[in-house]
């Protein structure tokens, strides 16, 4: 009996310190997809209290809070900083490498939209053809030309 006393207790010496500690979560699961297209990415973000995301590369994005809640933000090299929002409010974020933490002890929800860059545009100017272009709306004809006279 003093035997199985013994391995219980061992056995819940090796439960009890598993159980307590709780996966950090990866960035697939702190963010859930709602629209994605050729110029934007939505991303519902949900980050528990302590909750850490390693370090990513992130587009140009705007966060659009759903709760009130402040976001650490640790840049490489650089001294971390916080970004604090109320629900409601929208904060720009620049284009960067960054990991980020909810260090407060309330789950951070918020809307994250990523802008994807778009391909240039090649600038309206003068064709190389021969073509005329079109005259613009409004825009008024020029006269014909004469003919030219000649003798003889």
């Amino acid at each position: 009996m003093n035997r199985i006393v013994s391995l219980l207790l061992i056995g819940m010496a090796f439960v009890v310190p598993a159980s307590a500690q709780q996966p950090k979560p990866s960035a697939e699961q702190a963010f859930r997809s709602l629209l994605e297209n050729d110029q934007v990415n939505v991303k519902e973000l949900r980050l528990r209290p302590g909750a850490k995301i390693a370090p990513a590369t992130y587009p140009n994005s705007f966060i659009y809070g759903l709760t009130e809640g402040a976001i650490v933000v640790t840049l490489p090299g650089k001294t971390p900083y916080e970004v604090s929002f109320r629900a409601g409010e929208a904060v720009w974020i620049p284009s960067q490498l960054t990991a980020t933490a909810n260090e407060t002890d309330k789950e951070i929800r918020a809307l994250v939209v990523e802008i994807k860059q778009k391909a240039s545009v090649a600038p309206r100017g003068k064709s190389k053809s021969k073509a005329k272009a079109a005259p613009k709306a409004g825009a008024k004809a020029a006269p014909a030309a004469k003919p030219k006279k000649t003798s003889g």
